[in-house]
């Protein structure tokens, strides 16, 4: 019996010892023992971390050739050789505008009583021409006229007063313009541009017939552009001071001696 007991308690503590075999850690293989691990194989080393560069901040930026970069852009866009300097106004040669007919009209108005009712009269004239000249370098110089007007061709509301007007009145057949000359222009500006609109007091000899009276028209000029001119006028005359005598006529009674003078003209730059 005490036997046996001995037998297990040593076989307990053997098997205790191989339990604590198996949790220790296994030491390293000794080179001189025979280990499989190779002596030439070399151990890695750890790479150093790359820095990344960095720049100083107070060194100042590169100068940006801006003077070198506008000369070459004025250069390449004008070409070479070429002035970009704007033409002096006193170089401009003078300008000569043409009135345009298709575009044109001079008139008279006068008032009447037609079987016993007033009557305001309009006589339309396409039949005009005159040229005018403008110096951009010298506007000051401007020139007007002489403007001739067909004294054949007003046009009313009754052919009949057309007839009576053209051949009568006004004697087409002997006198066939009518004219007016400026002798004198005030109110020219020192300077136009386009778009301007200038206010301007003509003077001139107006002929009707054998009869040369100066008178004044209020006028303004448009400039519409360098190729264009709109100008339009007013001014009112005396029948008497012409000898515009009215043929008697039963229906027609009371005509005024005052003439209203009227036109509008497009002129064309030649």
């Amino acid at each position: 019996m005490r036997s046996s007991t001995r037998t297990l308690t040593i076989a307990i503590l053997f098997v205790l010892l191989l339990v604590v075999a198996a949790c220790s850690p296994a030491a390293p293989a000794d080179s001189t023992s025979g280990s499989t691990v190779d002596e030439t194989t070399e151990q890695p080393t750890e790479q150093p971390t790359e820095q990344p560069i960095v720049q100083p901040t107070n060194m100042p930026a590169p100068a940006e050739p801006t003077v070198a970069l506008a000369e070459e852009s004025a250069s390449s866009s004008s070409g070479a050789g070429m002035s970009t300097e704007a033409p002096n106004p006193s170089e401009v040669n003078p300008i000569t505008f043409a009135i345009d007919p298709a575009q044109s009209e001079a008139r008279f108005v006068i008032n009447e009583e037609l079987m016993g009712s007033p009557k305001t009269v309009v006589g339309v004239n396409s039949g005009v021409s005159g040229q005018v000249t403008v110096d951009p370098g010298n506007p000051s110089s401007l020139e007007i006229g002489p403007l001739t007007i067909n004294a054949g061709g007003f046009v009313t509301d009754s052919s009949r007063r057309d007839g009576a007007i053209n051949r009568f009145i006004l004697q087409n057949s002997s006198y066939p313009s009518i004219t007016f000359a400026p002798t004198a222009i005030e109110g020219i500006p020192a300077a136009a541009s386009i778009g301007d609109t200038l206010n301007l007091q003509v003077t001139g000899d107006l002929t009707i017939r054998e009869i040369i009276r100066s008178e004044t028209f209020a006028v303004a000029v448009q400039v519409v552009s360098t190729s264009e001119l709109r100008v339009s006028g007013t001014t009112q005359i005396l029948r008497d001071n012409y000898n515009l005598t009215i043929p008697s006529v039963p229906s027609v009674a009371n005509v005024t001696n005052e003439v209203q003078l009227e036109f509008d003209f497009v002129l064309a730059a030649q």
